[in-house]
């Protein structure tokens, strides 16, 4: 038995411990984290098709681990017969540099060059701001782009599109060699600068209930610091019933 004395100080050390292992949980959980596990942090909802879609930031206990959207099983259905976007914030309170916004692109009847005349999503995670990117002219952008800031394959398709800028693309993607388009990761840059990485996947590939993870091509380096990432997925969440695309893995670079 311990005498009264010590029983006391054993209780108040073990209270002050829970207290204090609760403070500590709610630190973490207040920037995006837990000592117990990865926290995803939800942005708002915004309407798209006959759902929703929302970002997310996945952190972990080294910080931001992934930034994705999730788009509801609804928001594939019901879309604009003409090419639509929509901007999904980033969550309230959450910071994970470079990436500063979201913007998914419908593109009702896909876009040019040939492979990619499907219905299809791009997914841009910007790197810029909202300003920055609505400054963005159309039309030839021939500025270099240092080649260490490009990945190894990867060609300019030289035209700005408005609001956007440069797309790179991948000549070694499967679906520039004969397999039919379904998903393609790629690069954009504008008057020099990286403005955003992209995946594009298919409207049908993501009804179809998908679970893929891609590595990324990397770079030998980047302009800005921050955490990028080495792969990206493109999968079905049964827990929350959405279809999610997201950059993984983020890597400090």
């Amino acid at each position: 038995m311990l005498d009264r004395g010590i029983q006391s100080r054993w209780i108040i050390g073990a209270c002050a411990a829970v207290v204090m292992a609760a403070l500590v949980g709610a630190a973490c959980e207040s920037q995006g984290m837990s000592p117990y596990g990865p926290v995803e942090r939800d942005g708002t909802p915004v309407t798209v098709g006959s759902g929703t879609a929302y970002a997310y930031v996945v952190n972990g206990s080294n910080g931001p681990a992934s930034v994705g959207v999730a788009l509801s099983q609804a928001a594939l259905a019901g879309l604009p017969a003409t090419d639509t976007m929509w901007t999904l914030p980033l969550p309230a309170g959450v910071t994970v540099p470079p990436f500063d916004h979201v913007m998914i692109n419908w593109n009702a009847q896909g876009h040019p060059p040939g492979p990619y005349m499907l219905p299809h999503f791009d997914v841009h995670f910007y790197t810029i701001t909202p300003a920055t990117q609505a400054a963005i002219p159309g039309g030839s952008d021939t500025l270099t782009v240092p080649s260490s800031y490009v990945p190894r394959d990867y060609v300019s398709t030289v035209e700005s599109a408005p609001d956007m800028g440069v797309h790179w693309i991948d000549t070694t993607s499967a679906e520039l060699h004969g397999h039919p388009f379904d998903r393609t990761f790629v690069y954009g840059f504008s008057r020099g600068t990286l403005a955003f990485l992209e995946p594009m996947v298919t409207r049908a590939f993501l009804a179809s209930q998908p679970s893929v993870s891609d590595t990324i091509r990397q770079p030998q380096a980047f302009a800005q610091a921050g955490r990028y990432p080495a792969r990206y997925r493109v999968y079905a969440d049964a827990r929350t019933n959405t279809v999610r695309v997201e950059l993984d893995s983020l890597t400090a670079r």
